[in-house]
């Protein structure tokens, strides 16, 4: 048991360091996502006929098919490519994209109306 240890001591005192390091690295490579996705849902409302109105709809009742979310996430990997990042899956774009359309659908949504909103379509088991 001692000599297991020993053997695992020098990751027990190298692990924050992993830690802190692995944290600045996809740390950065995350705000880099959600900036370029938050980037992109701006530019999407203003491509999109009623931007505004359909930026809250799409909060209310996510649905990837909308054409808001649509156009936000073909600009998102436009704006990717035009940094030189690699755009991540779709699946994981579409994440970076409701993450900011949560952000910036916040500003427009008063909070009771989410709680009424949530009250209205409790989760499902």
């Amino acid at each position: 048991m001692d000599t297991m240890n020993a053997k695992n001591g020098w990751f027990v005192k190298l692990a924050p360091l992993f830690s802190s390091v692995l944290e600045s690295i996809l740390g950065g490579i995350f705000q880099k996502y959600g900036t370029v996705a938050q980037t992109a849902v701006r530019s999407a409302i203003t491509k999109t006929d009623g931007g505004l109105t359909n930026l809250v709809a799409v909060y209310q009742r996510w649905d990837e098919a909308h054409p808001l979310v649509q156009t936000a996430i073909a600009e998102a990997r436009e704006l990717l490519r035009m940094a030189g990042l690699n755009a991540p899956d779709a699946a994981g774009l579409a994440t970076h994209v409701r993450a900011a359309i949560h952000d910036l659908a916040s500003a427009f949504v008063p909070l009771d109306e989410e709680q009424k909103q949530d009250s209205q379509n409790p989760p499902q088991v």
